[in-house]
C-alpha cells in the first residue's frame, strides 16, 4: 500500500475517533440518493432537503469510542443517470463494471436512527456522456465515512479516495462529478448545498473527461 494510501487512512480513523466526541449540529439535511460513491450508496447522491432537525445531547448518543461497530453487509452499488446541468452540461451515466462494497453501522442515535456508517470495498464504473457515448472508467473503491443527522440527513461525508462525488449549480464548488483520491471532507449545510471543507489530493472532473470545457 502506497505511504499516501496509509497516511490518509489513519487520518480516517482519528476523524472516526474525534466525531464520536462533538454532538451533531441541528440543522435539517438531505437524504440518500443517487450522486456520491454512496448514492446508490456512493456516486453522486441527489440529496433532497430534509425537515427541521433537532440537538441530541451527547448522553443521548449510542456508540461510543468503546462500542463496537456492527457486521459489515453488502452495499449493493446501482447504475444511474444525472441529468443535463446536474454534473456535467449532458446527462452523466454511471454503470456499474464490478463491486465488493461493504457498509457498516458505527453508532446509532437513542432512537435507533443511524448516526455513523463506513463505507469501503472495491468498486469500478464507467461514466458515459449519453449524448456521444464516451466513455471513461474509473477505480472509486475507496472508504467513506458518512455522518447523518437524527432526522437522517446528511451532515458530513469524509473520503478516503479514491471515491466520486458531485457538486451541482449552487453548491459552494465548482459543478461536476468528481473522483476524489486522497482525503476530501465535504459537508452539507440546512439548505442542501454541499462544500468542500477539506481537499488533499487530487480532484479529477470525469465531466472535463467527456467533453465539457475546462473550467
Amino acid at each position: 500500500m502506497r505511504l499516501g494510501k496509509l497516511v490518509t487512512r489513519s487520518l480516517l480513523g482519528m476523524l472516526m475517533v474525534s466525531a464520536t466526541l462533538v454532538a451533531a449540529p441541528a440543522s435539517p439535511v438531505p437524504a440518500r440518493g443517487p450522486g456520491s460513491t454512496v448514492a446508490a450508496r456512493g456516486l453522486g447522491s441527489t440529496v433532497p432537503a430534509r425537515g427541521p432537525g433537532s440537538a441530541v445531547p451527547a448522553s443521548d448518543w449510542r456508540g461510543g469510542v468503546g462500542d463496537r461497530p456492527e457486521p459489515w453487509r453488502p452495499s449493493v452499488q446501482e447504475e444511474w443517470t444525472g441529468p443535463a446541468g446536474r454534473y456535467c452540461s449532458f446527462p452523466l451515466r454511471v454503470r456499474v463494471v464490478s463491486q465488493d462494497v461493504r457498509v457498516r453501522v458505527l453508532a446509532r442515535y437513542a432512537t435507533g436512527a443511524v448516526r455513523r456508517e463506513e463505507y469501503a470495498g472495491p468498486l469500478t464504473v464507467d461514466f458515459v456522456n449519453t449524448h456521444t457515448g464516451r466513455a471513461v472508467r474509473r477505480d472509486v473503491g475507496g472508504s467513506g465515512l458518512l455522518e447523518y443527522r437524527p432526522d437522517g440527513g446528511w451532515l458530513r461525508y469524509t473520503i478516503v479516495g479514491p471515491a466520486g462525488f458531485g457538486f451541482r449549480p449552487g453548491d459552494q464548488h465548482p459543478r461536476g462529478y468528481y473522483v476524489l483520491d486522497g482525503l476530501h471532507v465535504v459537508s452539507i449545510d440546512p439548505a442542501g448545498t454541499r462544500r468542500l471543507t477539506l481537499g488533499i489530493g487530487r480532484q479529477d472532473n470525469v465531466c472535463v473527461a467527456l467533453g465539457d470545457p475546462t473550467r
